[in-house]
């Protein structure tokens, strides 16, 4: 069995609810599906993120370096070899791994698909059954914020984490705001992004802390781990490190120098589903945490299930794998009609991911959904 052809297919998918970060971006819905086929029809598909102004890369130019991917290293290539073609696009991509993550998906797809076996079974089996997940609030009102936090506890989500912004006394305010109205004993964490120096942010972590906080994600600007250190040695709060962790060179950093308490592996930032398996398993190794985090479709939410559930992790810190109602609204997975998958894989009930089907990612490209949100303006690549 050799793979024989790859489909490249630009989509368009509005978000429901904005997904507004603190530094000020909002996340597109300029998606893109790979789609790997084999000569005797079996096929595997892939799915990430979109592409924001500051990924380095627009979604064309992401799909030219596809189409150079798909020729040089997937064409004719077995599917079952999924560390050595991984290896070889990693080499052409030289660093995009949000690019990598889509190759990522759609060759485990495949692979499962082969033999017949969930993807949580190429990472390890079945581990957990039944995950609390963390919800996530994006920038806003302070009294938005509060209303959507109360929503989503309401709903069964066991705890929040929040975007607070770049402005000091109105991220206390959003802070105190969402603290009151979900009352004392909700973890409630922040996200900081990245926009704060060292000393502005041990101060404002201390005033959070009078409110009662889980823990800082990025207290300090991205790739400075001495600005981290800075922060960590000045409160007792625990610290995440999303921005700072993009690779395994990074995490050996971070931990060697204990300069953060857990990490923060968003799966499209980090390269799905192969390197995201390698850094739990260091940061296991190093006795330290870390969430799972998911922002594509359904398909890309299928991955973090799969690998959620073959990882072995307390829930001190809890994953982050509800992000697709951004994307379609709701707060239950039964409630998603509008998806490219004919149906979610991982389904969110209460508050609870539990896990997925097989084989492969357990999900089906539903096509009159990818010819309802095609790109306007932008072909599909075909590579064979």
């Amino acid at each position: 069995m050799k793979i024989n052809q790859i489909e490249i297919i630009p989509l368009d998918i509005p978000f429901q609810m904005p997904f507004r970060v603190s530094y000020g971006a909002v996340v597109p819905g300029n998606f893109i599906v790979v789609r790997v086929r084999t000569d005797e029809g079996v096929e595997g598909v892939g799915n990430s993120q979109g592409f924001t102004r500051g990924s380095g890369q627009t979604r064309e130019s992401a799909m030219a370096l596809m189409k150079e991917v798909a020729s040089e290293a997937l064409l004719g290539q077995d599917p079952l070899n999924t560390d050595r073609i991984l290896s070889q696009v990693e080499g052409i991509l030289a660093g995009s791994l949000h690019i990598l993550a889509h190759f990522d998906y759609a060759l485990y797809d495949l692979k499962g698909r082969i033999l017949n076996v969930p993807v949580y079974q190429l990472l390890g089996g079945l581990s957990r059954e039944k995950i609390p997940l963390e919800w996530i609030v994006m920038m806003d009102d302070p009294e938005v914020q509060a209303q959507v936090a109360l929503k989503y506890i309401t709903a069964g989500f066991h705890s929040i984490k929040m975007h607070v912004g770049p402005d000091p006394k109105m991220a206390v305010k959003r802070f105190r705001t969402v603290r009151e109205a979900i009352g004392p004993n909700i973890p409630l964490s922040v996200d900081m992004a990245g926009v704060y120096a060292p000393f502005d942010a041990v101060r404002l972590i201390e005033e959070f802390a009078q409110y009662g906080i889980n823990f800082a994600e990025d207290p300090a600007p991205p790739d400075n781990i001495d600005a981290l250190l800075a922060v960590k040695s000045r409160t007792s709060v625990p610290l995440v490190a999303d921005r700072t962790c993009r690779s395994i060179i990074d995490l050996r950093d971070l931990i060697q120098r204990r300069a953060a308490d857990s990490f923060h592996l968003l799966m499209g930032k980090v390269g799905g589903l192969r390197k995201a398996s390698k850094l739990s398993t260091l940061i296991e190794a190093a006795d330290l945490n870390y969430q799972i985090c998911a922002l594509g479709t359904g398909i890309e939410h299928a991955a973090g299930a799969h690998l959620a559930v073959s990882r072995t992790k307390g829930d001190r810190l809890l994953d982050e794998l509800s992000l697709i109602f951004y994307l379609h609204g709701g707060m239950e997975t039964k409630d998603i009609t509008a998806d490219v998958t004919e149906e979610i894989n991982g389904k969110i009930e209460k508050g609870y991911l539990y896990p997925p089907k097989g084989p492969g990612l357990g999900v089906e490209l539903n096509d009159e959904m990818v010819k309802r949100y095609a790109a306007s303006g932008v072909n599909k690549i075909v590579v064979k």
